[in-house]
């Protein structure tokens, strides 16, 4: 369903976010920044768009079942 979709893409997420911040707790040079820049937060900006957009469609979903039956 959307919605464990939605919970999937959020779980890895937090996941991606948990294990970057770890990493650079150790890795903090101008290519960790880079990769974060170039890389890391795109990721993050455009999965949490999606999310975003799966929580609406959920909904739309939800409702347009809700009023056929």
């Amino acid at each position: 369903s959307m919605q464990t979709a939605t919970a999937q893409l959020t779980k890895a997420t937090k996941t991606l976010k948990y294990q970057w911040n770890q990493a650079t707790e150790l890795w903090d040079d101008p290519v960790s920044r880079r990769i974060e820049e170039k890389h890391i937060n795109p990721i993050l900006g455009a999965v949490n768009s999606a999310i975003r957009a799966m929580e609406s469609i959920g909904e739309s979903v939800t409702k347009a079942q809700s009023d056929c039956s």
